[in-house]
Formats: C-alpha cells, sequence, structure tokens
C-alpha cells in the first residue's frame, strides 16, 4: 500500500472515531461540514424579462444586478429518466416565474443540519446573476460542494460578486448521492452509467453556451469553477472528452480529482451499484425495478459494502463513457481539455474535518498512535517521527495536519505541476488563519485556521449559511476578499488574474513546476512562496 493511499485510510479511520478500525459499515456517515441550508427566497427588486429558447423568465432586478432563479436547463430526471443522462429541458407557454429558486436535489440532510431529506427528484435548475448593464460579459459557472451527496446551486448568492466584478455568475443544482452517481449494471447505456451529477452540469454547460447571450454574457468566454466536490467535478470535467468544448477556463478550489477515495473505477463502482440494486428489492438487470422505487427509500438505503467513515459513498466514476480513464493518467499525458487552471487549497483543510471527533476532550495519543501503527506497520516510527503529536498543540491539530497534507495540499500541488507543463496554471495557497467561522471550537481543535471552504466568503463575498460570514471581515480581510475576487474576474475575463492590470493587485506569476511558486493570500501580505512543498512534506507523501 502507497504512502497516500495509507494517508486515506488513516484518515477516514481517524473521522470515525475510537474503535473505528470494526465499525468500517456502509451506515450513512456524518461530516464536519455543515450543508447551507437556506430556504429559498425571492429575489428583491422590480420585474424583468428576458427571453430563452424555452419561453420568458420572469426575473428580479435591484441594486444594480438582474436575477433570474429556477430556470431549467434540463427536463425532469424522474420516472423512465431517473439514472439517465440528461435531456433536453421542454418550453412553455406566457411567462415563467424566475423570482425564486428551483429546489434542491433529493439528499439525506447532514445530522448538523437537523437530518431527514432534503429536495426533490425535479431539481435540475440552475440561476444567473448578471449586471443590469452586462453586455458580452464573462461567464462564472459555479459548482457546488458537498461530498457528491449535498448541496444546491441556490446555496450561493453571487450578487456581489457579479456586481462589483462586472461578471455573469451561474449557480446550478445536479444529482447527488445515489441519484446521482449509482453505477448499477442494470443501468448500463453504451458506456455511460454511474456519472449523472457530471453529466448535468455539462447539460448546464450547454444551456449555457446557447442562452446566457440574452443575459448579458460572453457564450465564448465560459469558466467552469467550484470548490471541494465541486473542484473535484471540475477536475473530473479536465479529464471528460464529453467536456470538451464547453468551458474556456476552470478554477478548483480544494478539489482535487485524483485521490482514491474521490473517483471509483468502474468495476468497483458496479459491483457496489450492484448490491445497492439488491438492497433495494431489485434483481439484476432490472432497471425498471430500480425506476420504481419511491424516492425517500432509495435516499434511505444505506450503500451496501466496506468503506470508511467519513468517505463518499458514491464518488464519480471513471471507465465509463463521461471520464474514461483515470484523470491522474489523462493528466500525465496530457490528453486532458487544455484551458488555462486557477487552482490551489487551504492552508488548513483539515482542521473542518477533525473537530468534531474530540468536542469535549482531545483526541487520545493512544488512538493516534494505534491507528498508525495499524495502517504503516513497520513503517509507523517514520510517520509519527514526520507528524509527532508533541509538535502541535493538540493530538487532534495533528491528525489535522496528515489530513490536509496528504488529502488536499500535496494531492492539489501534483495536479499543478502536472497540468502546468502543457497549460497556463495560475497556483494559490489561501492562509488567513483568523478567517471567520461559525462553528463552535472543540478541545481537538481550539482554532480552524484556514480552514477548508474557509476561502468561498471570499470568492462571494456574501453569506454562507451556517459556516461564516463577510460581515465579520475585518478591513484587512475585507481587502484581502476583494483582491480575491478582482483575480477571479480577471482570470475569467483573460485566463491570466494579472488582466487587466490594475492598481494595488500584485503580480501572479504562472507556475513553474520547477520552481514550485504559488501565490499565498493572507490578510496584509500577498506573496509568492516556494516553500509550498517543503511545508505540506509533499516529498513524504508522493514516495
Amino acid at each position: 500500500m502507497s504512502p497516500l493511499a495509507r494517508l486515506l485510510l488513516f484518515a477516514a479511520l481517524l473521522l470515525g472515531g475510537a474503535g473505528a478500525q470494526e465499525s468500517i459499515t456502509s451506515a450513512p456517515q456524518e461530516t464536519p461540514l455543515p450543508p447551507v441550508q437556506a430556504a429559498p427566497v425571492a429575489a428583491p427588486g422590480v420585474p424583468v424579462r428576458v427571453r430563452v429558447v424555452q419561453g420568458t423568465l420572469v426575473g428580479r432586478e435591484a441594486e444594480g444586478v438582474r436575477v433570474f432563479q429556477g430556470v431549467p436547463y434540463a427536463a425532469p430526471p424522474v420516472g423512465e429518466l431517473r439514472w439517465r443522462a440528461p435531456q433536453v429541458a421542454p418550453s412553455w407557454s406566457g411567462e415563467r416565474d424566475a423570482s425564486v429558486p428551483g429546489q434542491a436535489c433529493a439528499q439525506v440532510r447532514y445530522p448538523q443540519a437537523g437530518g431527514g431529506l432534503r429536495g426533490v427528484e425535479d431539481c435540475l435548475y440552475l440561476n444567473v446573476t448578471a449586471p443590469d448593464q452586462a453586455v458580452r460579459a464573462p461567464v462564472m459557472v459555479w459548482i457546488h460542494g458537498g461530498s457528491f451527496r449535498t448541496g444546491a446551486g441556490s446555496d450561493y448568492d453571487a450578487r456581489v460578486l457579479a456586481r462589483e466584478q462586472g461578471v455573469v455568475v451561474v449557480t446550478l443544482n445536479y444529482r447527488v448521492g445515489p441519484l446521482g452517481f449509482l453505477a448499477a449494471p442494470a443501468l448500463l447505456e453504451g458506456r455511460t452509467v454511474g456519472n449523472y451529477g457530471l453529466l448535468d452540469q455539462q447539460a448546464a454547460l450547454r444551456w449555457v453556451r446557447s442562452q446566457i447571450a440574452v443575459f448579458g454574457g460572453d457564450p465564448g468566454n465560459v469558466t467552469l469553477f467550484g470548490e471541494s466536490a465541486g473542484g473535484m467535478s471540475v477536475c473530473a470535467q479536465l479529464a471528460s472528452p464529453s467536456a470538451v468544448g464547453l468551458f474556456d477556463r476552470a478554477i478548483l478550489q480544494s478539489g482535487p480529482c485524483t485521490p482514491e477515495i474521490n473517483m471509483t473505477a468502474l468495476p468497483e463502482a458496479l459491483n457496489t451499484g450492484r448490491e445497492y440494486a439488491r438492497a433495494l428489492g431489485c434483481p439484476d438487470g432490472d432497471a425498471a425495478c430500480l425506476r420504481a422505487v419511491p424516492v425517500e427509500r432509495v435516499l434511505r438505503t444505506p450503500v451496501p459494502g466496506r468503506r470508511a467513515p467519513g468517505s463518499v459513498d458514491l464518488p464519480p466514476v471513471y471507465g465509463d463513457g463521461t471520464v474514461p480513464r483515470a484523470p491522474r493518467d489523462v493528466f500525465e499525458d496530457g490528453s486532458f481539455n487544455r484551458v488555462p487552471v486557477l487552482i490551489g487549497s487551504n492552508l488548513d483543510e483539515g482542521t473542518l474535518f477533525v473537530a468534531p471527533l474530540g468536542r469535549e476532550a482531545d483526541i487520545p495519543l493512544w488512538q493516534y498512535w494505534a491507528l498508525v501503527a495499524v495502517l504503516e506497520g513497520w513503517n509507523a516510527p517514520r510517520v509519527l517521527a514526520t507528524y509527532a503529536a508533541r509538535d502541535y498543540p493538540t493530538v487532534g491539530l495533528t491528525a489535522a495536519a496528515l489530513v490536509t497534507d496528504g488529502l488536499f495540499a500535496c494531492p492539489v500541488n501534483d495536479i499543478s505541476r502536472t497540468l502546468a507543463r502543457v497549460t497556463p496554471v495560475y497556483a494559490y495557497e489561501f492562509r488567513d488563519r483568523t478567517a471567520p467561522i461559525a462553528l463552535p471550537v472543540t478541545r481537538s481543535v481550539p482554532s480552524y485556521g484556514a480552514y477548508h471552504a474557509a476561502e468561498i466568503i471570499s470568492v462571494f463575498g456574501t453569506r454562507l449559511e451556517g459556516l461564516a460570514d463577510p460581515a465579520r471581515f475585518t478591513p484587512v480581510q475585507a481587502d484581502l476578499a476583494r483582491l480575491m475576487r478582482t483575480y477571479w474576474a480577471n482570470f475569467a475575463r483573460s485566463g491570466n488574474p494579472n488582466v487587466p492590470a490594475r492598481p494595488g493587485v500584485p503580480e501572479w506569476r504562472p507556475l513553474d513546476p520547477a520552481r514550485n511558486n504559488l501565490l499565498t493570500f493572507a490578510p496584509g501580505r500577498v506573496a509568492e512562496s516556494t516553500a509550498f512543498r517543503q511545508e505540506h512534506r509533499c516529498d513524504f507523501w508522493s514516495r
């Protein structure tokens, strides 16, 4: 087992808590990141109309932006269309109210969000936020995170980004959980199976190419961006032949698709899907039976198989027609969709995942040692020497460092350097260790630092329900957030975060794989660094 593979297993076992060696089950697992659960809210302002190919939309205009919500980009994936590639959205007569977002795709709420179910199957809707005077403005299409299990495009408010930076922002829903990523033998159609959520994203991008001009967007200048599972989706789309020509630039925030737990080989996915179909009471090969199972039972039936707590039950698949080859191999041989890429991670990604394990007391040192010993065997002393608890304020922060380096920082940097051999890449690290957060600290993690998802409120400039609010920024943090939005929008506009040049915006040089130069973002200090791999022990994880 490679060091990275062992790290993946270590992190997942650790996230399962004490006794995790015996508790690797198929039961639904918690995640430390509460999903955004804001109720749909009508956009403020006066009515404004546009005509798309399906019919007339009535959105709202206020404070310099026009907002159109709940816009169907594909047919409802229900009945015979469940577990099929998205179909063309139907037309309507008269005017369609676009002041309220469509419902989220059917999903199980995390316990931190109250549990239960959220959303419906009829969910393939997107939202467009545009400056009111936009003419051929750059378009930014956001893919939400949520472990491929939760989330919705309407959880993100794009009004500040659109108004301040003059870009048209599209946020979208895509199928998640078993409805989005189940790969069962009965569902095979040619070579396509399992990646319905990725296919939804491609359908939305096709809609954007054909329709965004009526909103003032430039259909020839589309940037795909996302964070966590959204970033992994962007990563997968770079490796997907069917995504060729659908976007012109890509931004990946904390979203590597190359680690083993973030994408599954098709044979393994089909084995899981076969057992899942049987758990739903459907014989092998009976697609009609699967499509007739009530959605509530689909969502509440545990995915069979042994997997580590905290891992994604049904991640995207490689080896089918959507992603024919492992992204790592595609990147290595340079056969990916060659567009300019902006990519990075956060300094303390792991804290958010470890914090819930030690709410009242730190993670026991013996547990940390025992897990390392079980997983590493003769190599355990080297791991414990590299990540020694005595070097960190708590054992929890020691474990968080492993998660940060092995699951996020080093895989993201490996992807960055590989892509940079053949396409322009701008790499970053977000380092604001005082970033606002709504979650309470715990004994294991007394400070979240620059945690997973901490940069999102800087990129959007708006509150992320249940996680963080830019209203808590200090003046220096607010300046950093505006600078990041400028870089992101410049990149969307030109493929270069430095163009157009603006006073007070430091130069962000493209990544040179030999130097491994990144731009680091911290309040009051934006600077280039070449010490990333040393700081995150990436040579250790690449062995």
